[in-house]
């Protein structure tokens, strides 16, 4: 009788681990083509699945916090599925995928990568999506503001291209459009994070005060490479970790 193969042998990476605690940053798979139909260059509408899909992710994996922009979202989340990479990677991106698809109505989806941080680099981590949060902010409005003059997707791309910031914000601030004055959830993004909060109730002739967690939905954050970011970042983290 022939010898069959050891397949399990030959799950690749399947024995690959994370750290116990680590980052993990999914981003949604084609969708400019996906939110054709919603209102540019943001959708609030969008803004809001958003948030609540991360609620259920932080509460499923007990993740610290979720910060969000666009079709991007980031989690700092320990301990689940004894760190095996494969695993992490797949379950929590399909998890999230399944439910921005059913607030949506349609199949999307999300790929996802793991990124290691120490504890004191959580905040630099995060600022550096807050950049990218900006200069996402600065490309669509500048995308979509001329395409409403143009009307041609690629003569517009090709206007664009190679543009920096700097560019980019005199252009819309010529057609009236000051980009430090929209919406702060376009600009800096949207965070959310467990707060402990006390509640009082009365039993016959007696007030009871108990503990319980809350998610904050901040949508108008601080920069987190400000003195005032780092510290909201270094409290989140410490109130998880206890």
């Amino acid at each position: 009788m022939r010898k069959r193969v050891n397949w399990k042998s030959r799950e690749l990476y399947s024995k690959l681990l994370t750290p116990n605690i680590f980052l993990i940053r999914l981003d949604g798979r084609n969708f400019s083509r996906v939110l054709e139909n919603f209102e540019k260059p943001y959708d609030l509408r969008f803004a809001k699945i958003m948030v609540e899909c991360c609620k259920y992710i932080m509460r499923e994996f007990n993740a610290a916090f979720a910060y969000t922009f666009s079709d991007e979202v980031t989690f700092l989340i320990r301990d689940v599925f004894g760190c095996r990479l494969e695993k992490i990677d797949s379950v929590i991106a399909s998890e999230f995928a399944s439910r921005v698809s059913l607030k949506l109505g349609f199949p999307v989806g999300f790929d996802s990568r793991v990124i290691f941080a120490g504890l004191d680099e959580i905040w630099d981590y995060l600022a550096w999506r807050q950049d990218e949060a900006w200069r996402n902010h600065l490309n669509s409005y500048a995308f979509y503001t001329l395409l409403k003059e143009i009307g041609d997707r690629r003569k517009v791309q090709k206007m664009l291209e190679g543009k920096k910031s700097p560019e980019l914000h005199d252009l819309l601030f010529e057609r009236g459009i000051n980009p430090a004055r929209t919406p702060a959830w376009q600009r800096r993004g949207i965070l959310l994070y467990w707060q402990e909060i006390t509640l009082e109730r009365k039993f016959r002739d007696k007030t009871v005060r108990f503990k319980r967690r809350r998610i904050v939905e901040e949508w108008n954050p601080p920069l987190f490479d400000s003195d005032e970011g780092r510290i909201l970042i270094d409290n989140i983290v410490k109130e998880w970790l206890k």
